[in-house]
């Protein structure tokens, strides 16, 4: 594989309690290799997050105003436009295996694709087919499933465009709209693509209440408006941001340092997730 510029990217919303547990090994594979940095992309002003990123050296970009992962993501790329590569990834995943960004990349370039998406499997709904790659690993195609993790090139990025603005008074969806944009260019088959062998083993998935659930109506799994935006086949939206950011003035992670009580978060982190798990299906098992 050639030489890589790529941006790691947390994206955040009023949880710092996942941001204190999982950073670190994300931070990690960035601060002992030099084909990566970092980030964390905070959508609205949470001063909790704010302060623990600036206590630990943590680059943060945060915005005035809160309007979903969707903008959070344009802000990000409207900030650094000169990376090659972006994967961003939600909060609440643990990584176990940072040879994770390198098994998709090179999935990505070996299909010829410039956006590919990791996500529990549970979730990859109406499967097309999957692809073998060279070195025997599979790619499965999809035309719907969530974005936990995503990849983007940027010479995607500047075919499709960014995330959709109508999507920010909600503060949620447009990602799958943004996915199937791919598809309305002519740069993909599908819109999703999920390597095979890294839904197990290179991270652990969390499913934490959302800080932005509302209820809409919804067609074909998505929520309505999206599903009719998708139907116009939109190919490309400009890469637009709303309310006022701020970027860091470097993403050195130089004066980066684990403080002694990470371990502690993610054993906090863990406990409350199984807890909320234990929660859900009792109210599942009670419910008439």
């Amino acid at each position: 594989m050639s030489k890589v510029n790529a941006l790691i990217c947390i994206t955040t919303a009023k949880r710092s309690t996942a941001l204190k547990a999982l950073v670190w090994d994300y931070l990690a594979i960035c601060q002992t290799s030099p084909s990566f940095q970092f980030l964390v992309a905070l959508d609205g002003d949470d001063a909790e997050t704010r302060s623990f990123c600036q206590h630990h050296g943590i680059p943060v970009l945060w915005s005035e105003a809160q309007e979903g992962v969707g903008l959070s993501k344009n802000r990000v790329l409207k900030a650094f436009p000169n990376f090659d590569h972006y994967f961003f990834i939600e909060d609440d995943v643990e990584l176990l295996d940072g040879r994770l960004f390198e098994q998709m990349l090179s999935a990505a370039q070996e299909l010829g694709i410039h956006h590919v998406s990791l996500f529990p499997e549970e979730r990859i709904e109406e499967r097309v087919e999957e692809k073998k790659l060279s070195d025997g690993r599979h790619v499965i195609c999809s035309l719907y499933g969530s974005a936990q993790i995503n990849y983007f090139s940027r010479k995607g990025i500047e075919q499709v465009g960014g995330f959709h603005t109508e999507f920010a008074k909600y503060r949620r969806f447009g990602h799958t709209e943004h996915s199937y944009r791919y598809v309305h260019a002519g740069l993909a088959q599908y819109p999703f693509y999920v390597p095979k062998e890294c839904l197990e083993g290179y991270v652990r998935w969390s499913d934490p209440i959302s800080v932005t659930k509302i209820k809409v109506a919804r067609v074909n799994r998505l929520f309505a408006d999206e599903h009719a935006l998708i139907q116009t086949h939109l190919a490309y939206f400009p890469l637009t941001t709303l309310a006022a950011y701020h970027p860091p003035e470097s993403l050195d992670l130089g004066k980066v340092r684990r403080p002694w009580t990470a371990s502690l978060n993610k054993i906090r982190f863990k406990a409350s997730m199984t807890l909320l798990d234990v929660l859900r299906r009792m109210k599942k098992m009670i419910k008439p």
